[in-house]
C-alpha cells in the first residue's frame, strides 16, 4: 500500500499482527506529526512521546501484544515511520521511485543488537547483570569464598581464593558482599540487602565433587576476602521489554535511590519493595505519586490530610522475590524515598 506525504512516496512494509486496535484518538498526542524518521539512540518510548499522550502505550502503536516480547517488532535508524491516524497504528515505510515503478521484497541486514530498544539500556545495564541487591532466597543458595592463597587476608586480580557452593557447570562467578539490610515500608519487613559488587573470578577445573573449588580472580572493583559470596555470572541479554499496566492493583513503596542519596530524577534507578510475590514483572508500568504529609491547623490543633500528587511513571525492568528495580521514564518532580509507585 502507498501513500503519499509531501513530496516522499512512502510504501508500507510492515505492522505486527492485529492484536490491538490501535490507540483510541484521545489518547494521541495533539501535535503528532504524519511521519518520524528514525534516528541513532532513539527508543520506542521517546518515538512513542511524538504520538502519545502516555509513552508506555507504544505497543497499542504497533498493534503488539505482550506474548510477542521474544519476537520484537525491529526498527532500525534511517526508516520512516508512517502514523496511521485512523487506524491509531505505526506502520513502517521506506521511500520509493515512481508510483508505478515495480516494488518487490526487502530484506534488513542489520544485526539485531542495532535495533532501536523499548528503553535506554545503558540506563540500566549494571543492574542486568551486577549483583548490585540480593534477595534473601539468592544470598541462602549464594556460594562462599572460605580462603585465600598462602593464608593472605586479601586478594586481588589474578590471585586465588578457595570456594565452596560454587553453582554446577559455572565457568564465570560474580563476587559480592553483602551490607546494608534493605526493609519493606514498615521498616521491619527484610526484603533484601545491598550488594557490594567485588568483581569476577573464573572457575578452575575440578571433577572431583569432593574438592573445594579453586577461584582465579578475573577483574576486582575492591579487595576480595574470605566471607565474601558468589553466585554464577549473570549472562548479558539482549532485552526487549513490553510496558503494560499489571493486571491487579499494585502499591509499592520506593525504599532506596541510586546515583543520588535524596533525590532521583528521569532515568534514574529506584528499588521498589514489592516484587514477585506480590505480582510485579518486567514490563510493568507504573505511575508515581508523592505522599504529602499532613499539615496541622494550629487554630483548631487537629491534622489535615492532604490529597496525593501524581507526577511521574516507571517502568519495572528487573524483579526479584520480592523488591524490583523500575527506571523513572516520565516525571515532573524529584523522586524521593517513600513515594508510591502504582498501578497507572
Amino acid at each position: 500500500m502507498i501513500r503519499i506525504i509531501g513530496t516522499i512516496a512512502l510504501v508500507w512494509i510492515g505492522a505486527l499482527s492485529l492484536a490491538h486496535a490501535g490507540v483510541e484518538p484521545q489518547a494521541i498526542a495533539a501535535d503528532a506529526p504524519d511521519t518520524y524518521t528514525v534516528r541513532k539512540g532513539d527508543t520506542l518510548w521517546g518515538i512513542a512521546k511524538h504520538f502519545l499522550r502516555d509513552p508506555w502505550r507504544w505497543p497499542d502503536l504497533w498493534q503488539m501484544n505482550r506474548a510477542q516480547i521474544r519476537n520484537p517488532h525491529l526498527i532500525y535508524p534511517g526508516q520512516i515511520l508512517v502514523f496511521d491516524r485512523a487506524a491509531g497504528v505505526l506502520r513502517t515505510a521506506r521511500p520509493v521511485g515512481p508510483i508505478d515503478e515495480k516494488l518487490s521484497p526487502q530484506v534488513r541486514h542489520e544485526p539485531i543488537q542495532e535495533a532501536i530498544p523499548s528503553i535506554p539500556l545503558a540506563a540500566i545495564e549494571p543492574f542486568l547483570v551486577r549483583p548490585l541487591v540480593i534477595d534473601q532466597k539468592t544470598l541462602e543458595n549464594s556460594g562462599r569464598i572460605i580462603g585465600l592463597e598462602e593464608g593472605r587476608w586479601i586478594a586481588g586480580a589474578g590471585d586465588a581464593a578457595f570456594a565452596v557452593g560454587v553453582p554446577e557447570d559455572a565457568r564465570l562467578v560474580q563476587l559480592f558482599r553483602p551490607t546494608e539490610p534493605l526493609y519493606a515500608r514498615d521498616g521491619k519487613t527484610l526484603i533484601g540487602y545491598e550488594a557490594r559488587d567485588l568483581g569476577t573470578a573464573l572457575v578452575e577445573p575440578n571433577d572431583d565433587p569432593r574438592l573445594g573449588t579453586v577461584l582465579r580472580l578475573k577483574q576486582t572493583n575492591e579487595e576480595v576476602r574470605a566471607g565474601d559470596a558468589l553466585i554464577a555470572s549473570q549472562k548479558e541479554m539482549l532485552v526487549n521489554f513490553v510496558p503494560h499496566a499489571p493486571d491487579d492493583g499494585v502499591d509499592a513503596r520506593i525504599v532506596r535511590l541510586y546515583r543520588s542519596s535524596l533525590e532521583a530524577g528521569r532515568l534514574d534507578v529506584v528499588l521498589l519493595d514489592q516484587g514477585e510475590q506480590q505480582g510485579l514483572e518486567p514490563g510493568h508500568v507504573l505511575a508515581l505519586w508523592r505522599i504529602r504529609p499532613p499539615v496541622t491547623d494550629e487554630e483548631r490543633d487537629t491534622k489535615v490530610f492532604l490529597p496525593e500528587e501524581r507526577y511521574g511513571v516507571a517502568f519495572v525492568f528487573r524483579v526479584f522475590e520480592r523488591m524490583s528495580y523500575a527506571l523513572v521514564m516520565e516525571t515532573e518532580k524529584p523522586v524521593r524515598v517513600g513515594d508510591a509507585a502504582r498501578t497507572p
